[in-house]
């Protein structure tokens, strides 16, 4: 394939990825642009990969080594989901439960709730929780 052709298709799939959802976008990080440091616009909300993981822009910013993730990390957000699977959050609302069986990271491990409407972390009620792996 001619290297030409080849960013077509890239800028395709970068294109393309505008439209998925935070579930489906985590589950597809390399669709997604790195930083280029060229100095252009990111614009707010835009996603990138950063380092194997989807971060979006909570506000415009320049392409520079300055703005990225790790140098200016209130700048940006992380999506809710890895692998597909929600994080779940420190404070759960009734809006956010998790269901009987659905999965869920809680930092870098992956649990099951254990019942339906659990709006319970596992350090809150590990009862509610299985650590899976």
């Amino acid at each position: 394939m001619k290297r030409s052709h080849a960013l077509k298709l890239r800028a395709m799939i970068e294109k393309a990825a505008v439209s998925l959802d935070d579930r489906d976008a985590s589950e597809a990080v390399e669709m997604f642009p790195k930083m280029k440091y060229d100095g252009s616009l990111i614009e707010y909300k835009t996603r990138i990969n950063w380092n194997g993981v989807v971060k979006m822009a909570k506000t415009n910013l320049w392409d520079t080594v300055e703005n990225n993730p790790d140098h200016a990390p209130d700048m940006w957000a992380d999506i809710k989901y890895r692998d597909g699977i929600r994080f779940i959050p420190e404070i759960i609302t009734s809006e956010e439960a998790f269901f009987l069986g659905e999965k869920g990271w809680w930092g870098d491990d992956l649990y099951e709730s254990l019942f339906d409407a659990n709006v319970n972390n596992p350090d809150r009620w590990p009862q509610g929780w299985k650590k899976i792996g």
